[in-house]
Order: structure tokens, then C-alpha cells, then sequence
């Protein structure tokens, strides 16, 4: 196999709907380069791990797959995706998204060859519905959302890129040896799977080494599926992710010293998210751990407390939960 410009991390499981698209993606890209295709599948149940291998039998020159006997999660999954990529700059595609412009790889590589300054650069998104079929064109710009010229740590820790809504990880290439630099130098946040979030904190850090650069054009697609790492029809899921979240933008806001009137946000929301998780899970000790912690707590946070303490009232609580998130709207940041 002929050493790769560049390498495309596809990590994947469960994804047999989605799969051929996404590869056939990267095998259509017009580039004067070479390139190759690296998938982390994990042991998918659904028939993605037969069609992986039938493509890199098609294509041995450009797709390895990077696999084990067993289940190793998301994050375990990237990281040994990632330590097997070989070229000089990585791009993103995970298995259930895919880049609908032929010349996506060309374009980011033409600009981050002229720029040295620039780590990473990314572009404006469709947004695509499964369920619904529906199709939002540019999503960027169909939000009217203002991408800041020169993104810094500021930028995220303020939530203008939160949960990846501005830079989405579908559309992005960055600089290998950077990349590599910032996920030694914190195993704790970028290896130790303690954060469910995969990437924000990856191009936050960035941001701190090099220039981000933003392409104001769709060029890839993001699937949004019932369920993956961000999105759940289980409130307990959910509610974990945005605990997760919220830890994460506090650890960068520790580890850089930052101060932030948004800061007091994050803390609102991990409390709030912590005492709604030990109200769905009935877990009373948890709930004084919060209460301890707190210490003076408002009416309704104190009945999210007994609700949690108490076999009646934590009835109530999740039966109402229960149909709310029936009748809740899907989706509803990505539309």
C-alpha cells in the first residue's frame, strides 16, 4: 500500500444501513494524492462488519480495518482507529454520515498546504433525517449561525460550538502530528473514556496550537439516527451525556484558567442533570451527595430530591418523564 497524504478514520458499529455509503464516499474523492480509508469496526451485530470486508477485499491498496474478537466501545474503538492512521493529515467519516462533494479531501488539502499557521479546517453541512427523509441544506447557513474567523478555546467554552453543532467532526481535517501532540499530552481527556463526549475537546484544544479555518460550503452530510453516542430515546442516556458534557467544558475551563459567566452554566446544568439521573435510577444516596454538596436547594429542585428518596413520589416523576419523552420533539437541535 503506497504511503497516504492523507487518512480517512471511519469508526463504526451497527451502521449496515449507512455503511456502503459512507466508504463509497471516500473511494469517489477526486484528489491528486494518495489516500487511504481506515476502519474501526467494532464487531457490529447488524451485518456492517461482512460489508466492511467485502469492500477492503475490492480495495486492499486503500481500506484496512482495524477490528477485534470483541466489543470495545466507542471510544477505545477511535483511539486505536486513529494510532493506525499513517498519513500526514487525518479526516473524519464516521460510518453513518458521508460526504456528498467529490472534491472535499482536494479542497482541505489545497488550503492546509498553502497555510501552515492552519491545524484544522472544516466546511458547512447537510443535515439528513432517516426517519423523516428530510434534507437540510447547509445547515450553517440555514441557522444563520456566524463561524467565528479565528475560533479559540473562548469560542467553545462560550457554547458557540457546543456538542459540534459548528464544527461537526464529518467535515473536518486536521494536522496528524498536532492531533497526536494533544491526545498524549491529556490521556485523562482525550483517552481515558471518562468523557462520553469523542471530539469537542479535541478541536477546542486545538485552537490553543494553530488556526482553525472554516470552508462556507456543505460538503459533507451528517445522519442523524434514534440512537448514537449523542442522541437516545432513553432519558438516563441522555441525561448521562449532558453530565459528561458539562464536566468536560469545566475541565477546560480549569485547566486554562479561564473565567466565564458561562462557567456558572455548566454547573447549573450538571447539578440540575445529576439530580434528574438520581431521580430516574431511585438513587437516594446520590441524591444526598447532591444535597450535600448544593446545600440550600429551591422548591423544585428538593422535589426532585424526595423523588428520588421516595418509592411514591418517584413514581409520579418518571411516569411524567415517561410520556413527555414520548411526546417530546426529535431531534430538536438538529432541525
Amino acid at each position: 500500500m503506497e504511503v497516504p497524504l492523507v487518512s480517512v478514520k471511519m469508526i463504526t458499529y451497527n451502521h449496515a444501513p449507512f455503511i456502503a455509503q459512507a466508504i463509497d464516499c471516500v473511494l469517489q474523492q477526486k484528489t491528486n494524492f494518495p489516500f487511504e480509508l481506515v476502519i474501526g469496526e467494532d464487531c457490529s451485530t447488524d451485518g456492517t462488519r461482512d460489508i466492511v470486508f467485502e469492500y477492503q477485499k475490492k480495495y486492499p491498496e486503500i481500506i484496512r480495518v482495524i477490528t477485534s474478537d470483541e466489543n470495545v466501545g466507542m471510544k477505545a474503538n477511535g483511539i486505536r482507529t486513529g494510532k493506525a492512521c499513517r498519513g500526514k493529515y487525518i479526516a473524519f467519516c464516521e460510518g453513518d454520515d458521508y460526504w456528498h462533494h467529490p472534491e472535499k479531501l482536494q479542497r482541505q488539502i489545497d488550503y492546509l498546504a498553502s497555510h501552515p499557521e492552519c491545524g484544522l479546517i472544516y466546511s458547512s453541512y447537510d443535515v439528513y433525517h432517516p426517519s423523516s427523509q428530510k434534507m437540510i441544506k447547509d445547515f450553517i447557513k440555514y441557522h444563520n449561525w456566524e463561524m467565528p474567523k479565528t475560533p479559540s478555546i473562548y469560542d467553545f467554552l462560550e457554547g458557540k460550538f457546543e456538542l459540534g453543532l459548528g464544527i461537526l467532526t464529518c467535515t473536518i481535517m486536521v494536522r496528524r502530528n498536532l492531533l497526536e501532540q494533544i491526545i498524549e499530552a491529556d490521556p485523562y481527556l482525550h483517552q481515558s473514556g471518562h468523557f462520553l463526549m469523542g471530539d469537542a475537546q479535541l478541536w477546542a484544544e486545538l485552537s490553543t496550537m494553530a488556526n482553525l479555518h472554516y470552508i462556507p460550503e456543505s460538503l459533507a452530510t451528517h445522519v442523524i439516527t434514534d440512537e448514537s453516542a449523542t442522541r437516545s430515546n432513553d432519558i438516563k442516556k441522555r441525561l448521562q451525556f449532558t453530565i459528561s458534557t458539562a464536566e468536560m467544558y469545566l475541565y477546560l475551563f480549569d485547566k486554562y484558567k479561564l473565567s466565564s459567566s458561562n462557567r456558572s452554566n455548566y454547573e447549573s446544568t450538571w447539578f440540575e442533570s445529576s439530580l434528574w439521573l438520581a431521580v430516574h435510577e431511585r438513587n437516594g444516596k446520590r441524591a444526598d451527595e447532591l444535597r450535600k454538596l448544593k446545600g440550600k436547594l429551591n422548591w423544585s429542585q428538593l422535589l426532585k430530591y424526595w423523588g428520588a428518596k421516595y418509592r411514591t413520589l418517584n413514581y409520579i416523576f418518571n411516569s411524567v418523564a415517561s410520556v413527555r419523552n414520548l411526546l417530546r420533539k426529535k431531534y430538536t437541535m438538529w432541525t
